[in-house]
């Protein structure tokens, strides 16, 4: 008899995290860890961008998700006044500044303090002209002086797909920063978001 599952618990995720969330919750699941129920909603990547339609998109999906537990997959300075309008909500949030740090943990500060690095995952690859077009278009003379104070752009190979040299010379092309590829996994990742799980069940 399979064993029934004592709760629901339901990421509020930026669509930046499709493909690590997806695949760090496939794995979770095939190795039993929990005995929950975990389901994930989406919100527009683009939606960082226009930090009102943000607040609107995650209190709109925090007032209707049925779920024991939520957990809000945004980093803590993705919105400079989330921890006003979320005051209220009993949800699990992260510490970590934003899915860059979520995804690297401590290598990010290592990182920074040796140039002046725009990070990209292969969410952000994948996404990067929705998330641009919507605010500045895609004019490479805007986008190349928006870019201008990078030394270079950090590409955080998760693993989750393949890269292909086509999208890394699209974003080059348009924002003229070098680019380089660090071999990162999800180990970081997946440790956050476990902890996070633990959390909602510790808080019922």
């Amino acid at each position: 008899m399979q064993e029934e599952i004592e709760m629901k618990i339901c990421f509020l995720a930026c669509g930046i995290f499709e493909l690590e969330l997806e695949h760090t919750l496939a794995e979770i699941r095939k190795e039993k860890l929990f005995n929950t129920e975990l389901v994930v909603t989406y919100l527009q990547s683009s939606l960082h961008v226009h930090l009102k339609k943000l607040r609107d998109a995650i209190l709109d999906g925090l007032n209707n998700i049925a779920a024991d537990r939520i957990i809000l997959l945004y980093g803590s300075k993705c919105h400079n006044e989330s921890h006003e309008f979320l005051k209220d909500y009993q949800i699990i949030r992260f510490p970590q500044s934003n899915c860059i740090e979520l995804v690297l943990g401590d290598k990010m500060r290592e990182i920074d303090q040796t140039s002046k690095t725009f990070y990209l995952t292969p969410g952000w690859l994948n996404k990067w002209r929705e998330i641009f077009s919507s605010e500045w278009g895609l004019d490479e003379v805007t986008l190349r002086q928006n870019f201008g104070y990078y030394d270079r752009a950090l590409l955080i190979d998760t693993g989750v797909c393949e890269i292909s040299d086509e999208k890394i010379l699209d974003f080059f092309d348009h924002t003229h920063v070098p680019i380089e590829i660090e071999q990162v996994g999800l180990a970081a990742f997946k440790s956050n978001i476990i902890t996070a799980i633990r959390q909602a069940m510790m808080n019922m």
